[in-house]
């Protein structure tokens, strides 16, 4: 059966498709009706987009609205050690040690200071055998099945700042086995590895997970400005106790570093010339007590070896030896105390500065399986809203949440200017406002299968790939809805009734319009589900660590192409027809009225004048 003839079936394009089939003959029923019911159509569109974002609401956006980007499973994770500034390389060491022993084994006991970690991996070696999820074998490092490799880095010299890095000098690394062999998910391992961990003395320690993305920042990342250095940390440390009260809040570290711990030695000039010394002869001497003299070589077979003149190691830690150092002056040895003073001082370790101010940092990590992030930062802007802050000095939230509002900013924009320029294209296409407004309205409906699929898959708003997603599903909605207005203009230029035209434009379109979100949605379906084909060992894989990055953007399309579709081919027709009858009849309305004032206007005299025998003059 044909929906009509076509006049001229080259100037309308292809011709109007017979309909034939369940499929066709179902779909021409339903936009039939449809075009019976306009307004509960549209109202219908209007309410099921407005359910889905509350349904998303209240499933996933009241605990975790909005996310910078997604937040997968880690394959890495550092343990950073801030050992106290100036501690040597054997404090490092320790502490490392323990910390790897406490990694080793989950009895809760606290790691003995001068143990082992290779002792302890030999100790518990056949504990250690995991069979892991891909069904394989494997002899790991520690009780923990998730964990492969475990690696520590000490340094002798602090780099500054370091602490805010993924990892800093001193850290041990973490590498878990690939997603498809975890027996849990490894941040259910980092967290049981902060346990574990939570009692090591000797250095603050912090766990950071591998940075996916670009850098953005720790959660809460809030920045003091102002001048004198010792203000800046007293509000920083006000402001740690501050974070300390908010639950979840943890990892909490700050970037003002006093200075390594000096003994000033204070030389009394005057006194040390009497006894003929000068600061450079004193300077020398405790150069030699402390860093060592080389005054000979001793040669024994082929090897030479150094002979230093230096205190021994126990004497060079202690504070009071200075008081028991002799000096030789005039051939005799006077002790260093009488011509000098000693004391204890510290001074700046490190000054940062951003935008020529000082600036110190205080950083914090939130634990957000038990509460979002934007929930803490909105409690801690709060709570330092009530702190006392000294003119001349000012506190800001940035890292993460600054580049989030910036993203937010940029995207937001991107997507208002994209539909202008789309707008605008199709204005001059379509010589007409009225038909680019129902284009662009379809594309804010399609809003509603975004925030279905998001409820579905329980993902949070991603400020970057659910962007990105929105922006790519904006193009194919604009596309078929082009397509199928255009197509209705030429059958109705043509000759046809225009809802006969729309009804055909519809079945016509109908493949097309199908077949372009069927393979769009099959071929995005292996980033939702995590399938995916490994061409090293030529076997499917069930799980994929790239699928968690894209699983927002690809879910948000998916979903709303399926329900973009359905706009397409069921509420753009019914939105056009509901436009073009509305316009006729305002056009109709406005011809009416008009004709009313074109009409002449007879006066009574000319009435009369008409009239036989009607004189020239009324007397």
């Amino acid at each position: 059966m044909h929906t009509g003839d076509n006049p001229d079936p080259d100037r309308a394009g292809e011709a109007p498709i017979i309909v034939r089939g369940p499929i066709l003959r179902s779909y021409r029923a339903l936009l039939e009706s449809a075009l019976n019911h306009r307004i509960p159509v549209l109202m219908m569109s209007v309410m099921v987009m407005l359910i889905a974002a509350g349904i998303w609401f209240l499933r996933v956006g009241i605990e975790k609205p909005i996310e910078f980007f997604p937040d997968i499973d880690p394959h890495n994770v550092y343990i950073n050690m801030d050992v106290p500034e100036g501690a040597d390389l054997e404090l490092s060491d320790r502490v490392a040690r323990m910390l790897e022993v406490a990694i080793c084994r989950g009895d809760g006991r606290l790691p003995e200071p001068d143990a082992d970690p290779a002792e302890c991996y030999g100790r518990d070696k056949a504990e250690k055998i995991h069979t892991l999820a891909s069904g394989r074998e494997f002899e790991g490092p520690t009780d923990l099945a998730n964990i492969k490799h475990i690696y520590s880095r000490t340094v002798a010299v602090k780099g500054g700042g370091s602490v805010f890095e993924s990892n800093s000098p001193d850290h041990i690394g973490i590498q878990f086995h690939d997603l498809e062999d975890r027996v849990e998910p490894s941040i259910d391992t980092m967290e049981e590895i902060r346990r574990r961990i939570a009692h090591i003395p000797g250095a603050k320690i912090t766990v950071a997970k591998q940075e996916e993305g670009p850098p953005t920042g720790a959660p809460i990342n809030i920045e003091i400005v102002g001048e004198r250095f010792e203000v800046l940390g007293r509000i920083a440390r006000q402001i740690t106790t501050v974070l300390e009260g908010i639950p979840f809040v943890r990892d909490i570290r700050d970037d003002y570093n006093a200075g390594t711990p000096t003994l000033k030695v204070d030389i009394d000039r005057q006194r040390a010339a009497m006894l003929g010394l000068s600061t450079e002869t004193v300077g020398f001497a405790l150069k030699v007590a402390f860093n060592g003299l080389q005054v000979s070589t001793y040669r024994e077979e082929d090897e030479d070896y150094d002979i230093t003149v230096q205190l021994s190691a126990e004497e060079r830690k202690r504070t009071d030896i200075l008081d028991e150092l002799l000096i030789p002056a005039g051939g005799e040895l006077i002790p260093l105390s009488t011509i000098a003073s000693f004391k204890l001082t510290g001074g700046l370790g490190q000054i940062n500065r951003i935008n020529h101010e000082r600036v110190v940092t205080v950083k914090a990590e939130v634990d957000e399986k038990h509460i979002p992030g934007p929930v803490v930062r909105a409690q801690a802007e709060k709570m330092l809203e009530d702190l006392t802050i000294p003119p001349g000095y000012k506190v800001r939230f940035t890292g993460e949440f600054e580049e989030q509002q910036n993203a937010e900013d940029f995207l937001g924009k991107a997507f208002i200017a994209a539909l202008f320029l789309i707008m605008l294209i199709l204005v001059a296409q379509f010589n007409s406002v009225a038909q680019p407004l129902i284009i662009m309205a379809s594309v804010l409906l399609s809003l509603g299968g975004v925030f279905l699929g998001l409820s579905i898959m329980e993902l949070p708003f991603g400020i970057i790939m659910t962007g990105v997603g929105i922006i790519s599903l904006a193009g194919v909605v604009v596309n078929n809805a082009i397509v199928l207005i255009d197509y209705t203009n030429r059958l109705h230029t043509n000759g046809r009734h225009f809802r006969e035209a729309i009804v055909a434009a519809g079945c016509t379109r109908l493949r097309p319009v199908l077949l372009t979100a069927l393979t769009t949605i099959l071929g995005l379906l292996p980033m939702v589900t995590g399938i995916s084909y490994n061409f090293h060992t030529m076997q499917i894989a069930w799980v994929s660590e790239s699928t968690q990055w894209w699983k927002t953007m690809a879910s948000a399309v998916i979903f709303g192409l399926a329900f973009a579709t359905l706009l397409t081919l069921i509420v753009v027709p019914v939105l056009y027809s509901l436009v073009y009858t509305t316009t006729r009849s305002l056009e109709s309305l406005a011809a009416k009225t008009a004709n009313v004032y074109r009409a002449p206007i007879h006066r009574p005299a000319e009435q009369a004048q008409d009239r036989p025998g009607g004189s020239q003059e009324s007397r």
